[in-house]
Protein backbone atom coordinates (compact mmCIF):
# COMPACT_ATOMS: atom_id res chain seq x y z
CA UNK A 1 0.00 0.00 0.00
CA UNK A 2 1.55 3.54 -0.88
CA UNK A 3 2.04 5.75 1.85
CA UNK A 4 1.07 9.54 1.09
CA UNK A 5 3.60 12.09 2.52
CA UNK A 6 2.57 14.46 5.27
CA UNK A 7 1.21 17.80 4.19
CA UNK A 8 3.82 19.87 3.34
CA UNK A 9 2.26 23.02 5.56
CA UNK A 10 3.32 20.53 8.12
CA UNK A 11 6.62 19.81 6.65
CA UNK A 12 7.68 23.43 6.38
CA UNK A 13 6.37 24.44 9.55
CA UNK A 14 8.88 21.44 11.06
CA UNK A 15 12.00 23.66 9.40
CA UNK A 16 13.47 25.41 12.40
CA UNK A 17 15.53 27.56 9.64
CA UNK A 18 12.37 28.69 8.68
CA UNK A 19 10.59 29.18 12.42
CA UNK A 20 10.62 33.14 11.43
CA UNK A 21 8.85 32.92 8.63
CA UNK A 22 5.22 34.56 9.26
CA UNK A 23 2.10 32.12 8.92
CA UNK A 24 0.72 33.82 5.34
CA UNK A 25 4.70 33.19 4.40
CA UNK A 26 4.33 29.48 5.22
CA UNK A 27 1.13 29.09 3.33
CA UNK A 28 2.70 30.55 0.37
CA UNK A 29 5.56 28.27 0.50
CA UNK A 30 3.42 25.02 0.73
CA UNK A 31 0.77 26.10 -1.50
CA UNK A 32 3.42 26.36 -3.98
CA UNK A 33 5.69 23.46 -3.48
CA UNK A 34 5.60 19.90 -3.48
CA UNK A 35 6.33 17.14 -1.12
CA UNK A 36 7.80 13.60 -2.27
CA UNK A 37 8.49 10.47 0.12
CA UNK A 38 11.51 9.14 -2.63
CA UNK A 39 13.58 6.06 -2.09
CA UNK A 40 17.33 5.36 -1.23
CA UNK A 41 19.15 6.19 -5.23
CA UNK A 42 17.07 8.41 -5.90
CA UNK A 43 18.51 11.21 -8.32
CA UNK A 44 17.12 14.75 -7.69
CA UNK A 45 19.05 16.97 -10.44
CA UNK A 46 21.86 16.03 -12.51
CA UNK A 47 24.17 18.79 -13.50
CA UNK A 48 23.35 21.25 -16.19
CA UNK A 49 19.69 21.10 -15.41
CA UNK A 50 18.04 23.83 -15.11
CA UNK A 51 17.70 25.01 -10.76
CA UNK A 52 14.46 26.27 -10.57
CA UNK A 53 13.83 24.34 -7.05
CA UNK A 54 15.38 24.78 -3.51
CA UNK A 55 15.17 21.74 -1.53
CA UNK A 56 13.85 20.93 2.26
CA UNK A 57 14.73 17.89 3.83
CA UNK A 58 12.21 16.58 6.43
CA UNK A 59 13.99 12.94 6.54
CA UNK A 60 16.48 10.67 5.18
CA UNK A 61 20.10 11.94 3.41
CA UNK A 62 21.20 13.35 0.41
CA UNK A 63 24.97 14.24 -1.25
CA UNK A 64 25.92 16.26 -3.47
CA UNK A 65 28.30 14.57 -5.80
CA UNK A 66 30.33 16.48 -8.66
CA UNK A 67 32.55 14.74 -11.97
CA UNK A 68 35.93 16.06 -12.01
CA UNK A 69 36.81 15.87 -16.18
CA UNK A 70 39.29 12.67 -15.49
CA UNK A 71 35.94 11.25 -14.47
CA UNK A 72 36.64 11.01 -10.96
CA UNK A 73 33.08 10.90 -8.35
CA UNK A 74 33.71 13.75 -5.41
CA UNK A 75 31.43 14.10 -2.96
CA UNK A 76 30.75 17.94 -2.20
CA UNK A 77 27.56 18.17 0.49
CA UNK A 78 25.78 16.03 2.76
CA UNK A 79 22.26 16.92 4.02
CA UNK A 80 20.59 15.54 6.59
CA UNK A 81 16.76 16.22 8.39
CA UNK A 82 16.34 20.46 8.32
CA UNK A 83 18.94 21.30 5.95
CA UNK A 84 18.07 23.32 2.83
CA UNK A 85 20.01 22.87 -0.17
CA UNK A 86 20.30 23.44 -3.54
CA UNK A 87 20.09 27.05 -2.39
CA UNK A 88 22.40 29.15 -4.36
CA UNK A 89 19.97 29.63 -7.28
CA UNK A 90 17.92 32.12 -4.34
CA UNK A 91 20.89 34.50 -5.43
CA UNK A 92 21.30 34.39 -9.07
CA UNK A 93 19.25 35.79 -11.97
CA UNK A 94 18.93 32.24 -14.35
CA UNK A 95 21.19 29.05 -12.74
CA UNK A 96 22.14 25.42 -13.78
CA UNK A 97 23.09 23.08 -11.38
CA UNK A 98 26.68 21.81 -11.22
CA UNK A 99 26.60 19.08 -9.19
CA UNK A 100 24.21 16.13 -8.93
CA UNK A 101 21.75 15.34 -5.98
CA UNK A 102 21.10 11.60 -5.06
CA UNK A 103 19.17 10.00 -2.26
CA UNK A 104 21.61 7.80 0.20
CA UNK A 105 18.42 6.97 2.02
CA UNK A 106 14.49 6.76 2.04
CA UNK A 107 13.68 10.83 2.28
CA UNK A 108 11.24 12.86 2.44
CA UNK A 109 11.89 16.57 0.53
CA UNK A 110 9.83 19.37 -0.44
CA UNK A 111 10.72 20.99 -3.66
CA UNK A 112 10.02 24.98 -3.29
CA UNK A 113 9.94 27.00 -6.67
CA UNK A 114 12.92 29.21 -6.53
CA UNK A 115 10.94 32.43 -7.77
CA UNK A 116 8.44 31.53 -4.31
CA UNK A 117 11.39 31.19 -1.94
CA UNK A 118 12.51 34.29 -3.13
CA UNK A 119 9.68 36.02 -3.02
CA UNK A 120 9.29 34.94 1.03
CA UNK A 121 12.58 36.15 1.80
CA UNK A 122 12.47 39.27 -0.08
CA UNK A 123 9.81 39.91 3.50
CA UNK A 124 12.28 37.94 5.81
CA UNK A 125 15.46 38.91 5.94
CA UNK A 126 16.43 37.05 8.77
CA UNK A 127 15.12 34.28 7.26
CA UNK A 128 18.12 34.90 4.67
CA UNK A 129 20.54 36.01 6.60
CA UNK A 130 20.29 32.26 8.65
CA UNK A 131 20.19 30.26 5.45
CA UNK A 132 22.95 32.29 4.02
CA UNK A 133 24.68 31.52 6.67
CA UNK A 134 23.93 27.63 6.38
CA UNK A 135 25.51 28.02 2.79
CA UNK A 136 28.72 29.96 3.93
CA UNK A 137 28.98 27.11 6.50
CA UNK A 138 28.56 24.15 4.59
CA UNK A 139 30.81 25.85 1.61
CA UNK A 140 33.65 26.23 4.36
CA UNK A 141 33.27 22.75 5.71
CA UNK A 142 33.79 21.25 1.73
CA UNK A 143 36.69 23.92 1.70
CA UNK A 144 38.11 22.36 4.04
CA UNK A 145 37.26 18.80 2.98
CA UNK A 146 38.97 19.17 -0.35
CA UNK A 147 42.17 20.96 1.13
CA UNK A 148 42.46 17.70 3.74
CA UNK A 149 42.33 15.61 0.35
CA UNK A 150 45.04 17.38 -1.34
CA UNK A 151 47.32 17.55 1.84
CA UNK A 152 47.01 14.72 3.59
CA UNK A 153 47.39 10.60 2.50
CA UNK A 154 44.42 8.58 2.09
CA UNK A 155 44.73 6.90 5.62
CA UNK A 156 44.67 10.13 7.22
CA UNK A 157 41.62 11.16 5.17
CA UNK A 158 40.06 7.98 6.07
CA UNK A 159 40.66 8.39 9.29
CA UNK A 160 39.68 11.93 10.01
CA UNK A 161 36.25 11.07 8.23
CA UNK A 162 35.65 7.89 10.65
CA UNK A 163 36.71 10.57 13.48
CA UNK A 164 34.25 13.32 12.69
CA UNK A 165 31.79 10.40 13.05
CA UNK A 166 32.53 9.00 16.59
CA UNK A 167 32.87 12.48 17.60
CA UNK A 168 29.15 13.48 17.19
CA UNK A 169 28.24 9.16 18.10
CA UNK A 170 27.12 8.11 21.09
CA UNK A 171 29.44 6.34 23.57
CA UNK A 172 29.47 2.77 24.67
CA UNK A 173 31.48 0.75 26.87
CA UNK A 174 33.88 -0.50 24.38
CA UNK A 175 34.11 3.37 23.16
CA UNK A 176 32.04 5.31 20.11
CA UNK A 177 30.67 3.30 17.78
CA UNK A 178 30.08 4.70 14.05
CA UNK A 179 28.16 3.66 11.15
CA UNK A 180 29.66 3.55 7.46
CA UNK A 181 27.21 3.32 4.25
CA UNK A 182 28.80 2.00 1.20
CA UNK A 183 32.55 2.41 0.57
CA UNK A 184 31.87 4.31 -2.70
CA UNK A 185 30.21 6.99 -0.24
CA UNK A 186 32.86 6.42 1.53
CA UNK A 187 35.35 6.93 -1.35
CA UNK A 188 33.44 9.62 -2.89
CA UNK A 189 33.89 11.95 0.20
CA UNK A 190 37.74 11.68 0.74
CA UNK A 191 38.28 11.53 -2.42
CA UNK A 192 39.95 7.94 -3.31
CA UNK A 193 39.09 4.65 -4.97
CA UNK A 194 36.75 2.32 -2.97
CA UNK A 195 39.44 -0.09 -3.29
CA UNK A 196 41.89 2.10 -1.10
CA UNK A 197 38.92 2.39 1.51
CA UNK A 198 38.91 -1.47 1.64
CA UNK A 199 42.68 -1.48 1.99
CA UNK A 200 42.72 1.34 4.38
CA UNK A 201 40.15 0.07 6.75
CA UNK A 202 41.59 -3.29 7.13
CA UNK A 203 45.05 -1.38 7.83
CA UNK A 204 43.24 0.45 10.39
CA UNK A 205 41.59 -2.94 11.86
CA UNK A 206 44.73 -4.47 12.62
CA UNK A 207 46.57 -1.60 14.16
CA UNK A 208 43.40 -1.60 16.62
CA UNK A 209 42.35 1.58 15.86
CA UNK A 210 38.64 0.61 14.91
CA UNK A 211 36.91 -2.71 16.12
CA UNK A 212 34.77 -4.15 13.47
CA UNK A 213 30.70 -4.86 15.64
CA UNK A 214 28.87 -5.53 12.28
CA UNK A 215 28.44 -4.89 9.08
CA UNK A 216 29.62 -1.09 8.19
CA UNK A 217 29.80 -0.82 11.74
CA UNK A 218 33.19 -0.06 13.94
CA UNK A 219 33.79 0.62 17.49
CA UNK A 220 36.61 3.23 17.76
CA UNK A 221 37.86 2.12 21.28
CA UNK A 222 40.15 5.73 21.44
CA UNK A 223 39.66 8.53 19.96
CA UNK A 224 43.27 10.32 20.52
CA UNK A 225 44.73 7.37 18.89
CA UNK A 226 42.71 7.99 15.73
CA UNK A 227 43.39 11.48 16.07
CA UNK A 228 46.68 11.30 15.53
CA UNK A 229 46.46 8.83 12.84
CA UNK A 230 43.89 11.76 11.32
CA UNK A 231 47.03 14.10 11.18
CA UNK A 232 49.21 14.82 8.33
CA UNK A 233 51.74 11.95 7.35
CA UNK A 234 55.47 12.72 8.60
CA UNK A 235 57.60 13.89 5.97
CA UNK A 236 60.11 11.33 5.28
CA UNK A 237 63.23 11.17 7.53
CA UNK A 238 66.25 12.66 5.96
CA UNK A 239 69.36 10.13 4.54
CA UNK A 240 71.46 8.84 7.79
CA UNK A 241 75.35 10.70 7.97
CA UNK A 242 76.37 7.36 7.47
CA UNK A 243 74.90 6.75 4.38
CA UNK A 244 76.02 10.22 3.13
CA UNK A 245 79.45 9.82 4.09
CA UNK A 246 79.16 6.96 1.84
CA UNK A 247 77.59 9.11 -1.23
CA UNK A 248 79.89 11.81 -0.47
CA UNK A 249 83.29 9.16 -0.84
CA UNK A 250 81.67 7.74 -3.95
CA UNK A 251 81.32 10.65 -5.39
CA UNK A 252 85.01 12.09 -4.71
CA UNK A 253 85.94 8.64 -5.92
CA UNK A 254 84.35 9.23 -9.20
CA UNK A 255 85.51 12.82 -9.85
CA UNK A 256 88.42 13.30 -12.59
Amino acid sequence: MKIEPPPTLWCVRGLSILSGLSDPALQALAGASVTRQVSRGTILHTPGTDAEHVYCLHGGHVSALWESRAGRTINVGDFSPGDIFGEACLWTSSATREDMAITTSPALVTLVPRAVFRDVLDQHAAVERAIVAQSVSRRQAVTLRLCDAHSLDARARIAGQLLRLAEASRATADGRKVTLGPQRELAERVVCTRETVTLELARLEREGLIVRAGRRQFIVPNLNRLRAAAQESPPPKPPSSASSGVSTSFASASAP
